[in-house]
């Protein structure tokens, strides 16, 4: 594991003292982390899929009928 430094107010530490044995405060600085990179994560994969779909041109009417008879036929 690597290892990084968070300041934080002196307030807002005392307050995280207070609940020193009920909160496993690393524990939720990496929970928080990890949400963080998957909201993230996720916005770039829709960015990309966005971009890939607007390269794609729209279909002609009457092409998903068509498809779906040649499926149908091939049967």
């Amino acid at each position: 594991m690597s290892v990084i430094s968070v300041k934080v107010h002196k307030s807002i530490k005392e307050r995280m003292k207070k609940y020193k044995g009920v909160v496993d405060w690393p524990e939720e600085i990496r929970r928080a982390i990890i949400a963080k990179l998957e909201e993230l994560e996720r916005k770039q994969a829709v960015e990309e899929a966005v971009k890939l779909l607007e390269k794609v041109k729209p279909a002609t009417i009457g092409t998903a009928t068509q498809l779906v008879r040649e499926d149908r036929d091939s049967h």
